[in-house]
């Protein structure tokens, strides 16, 4: 699967020529974490993909770095943190109303960037890389063909109150 190789092997920031926006993750200590424990998500998302959203086997077949800290979160954290998602959920919206395909990644120092072509339904998607202690300040969306830049907001960041382990 293309998608598969570009998660794998586009590792040096490449850019198709039109169509595609960068998720820039900057100024987090374990930026290399993070960015693994997506990539290994969105892997294991894609090899599953006619895997029910509610089976209980997504929590083994997902990195722990994520599965773990979705599972410290309470009702209250979802309320307030819209940008934070269900592990189904994210699931779900995988399955169901991905607009963007990977296409590369490249590690900065305290940070990265993914490379998607289409749009990356922030709202759907920043869950994983939010619930591993990023805030949401530290993560902003480049729509590379209008040049314009999205911040993402919620009613209360759970990462001002709270660390997940």
């Amino acid at each position: 699967m293309i998608e598969i190789n570009n998660i794998k092997y586009n590792i040096k920031g490449e850019k198709p020529s039109i169509g595609y926006e960068i998720i820039h993750v900057r100024g987090i200590y374990n930026a290399k974490e993070v960015l693994e424990n997506f990539k290994s998500s969105v892997i294991t998302i894609l090899k599953n993909i006619n895997l029910n959203d509610e089976d209980t086997r997504w929590e083994k077949l997902l990195p722990a770095g994520i599965v773990d800290k979705i599972k410290q979160l309470d009702d209250d954290n979802f309320k307030y943190d819209e940008l934070l998602d269900y592990l189904d959920s994210t699931i779900n919206n995988y399955q169901e109303i991905k607009e963007w395909e990977w296409y590369s990644s490249l590690e900065v120092e305290n940070g990265f960037d993914i490379i998607v072509k289409g749009d990356f339904n922030a709202g759907q998607f920043i869950s994983f890389i939010h619930c591993q202690n990023v805030p949401l300040a530290n993560i902003r969306i480049v729509n590379a063909d209008k040049n314009e830049y999205y911040e993402l907001k919620t009613f209360k960041d759970y990462t001002t109150y709270k660390t997940l382990k």
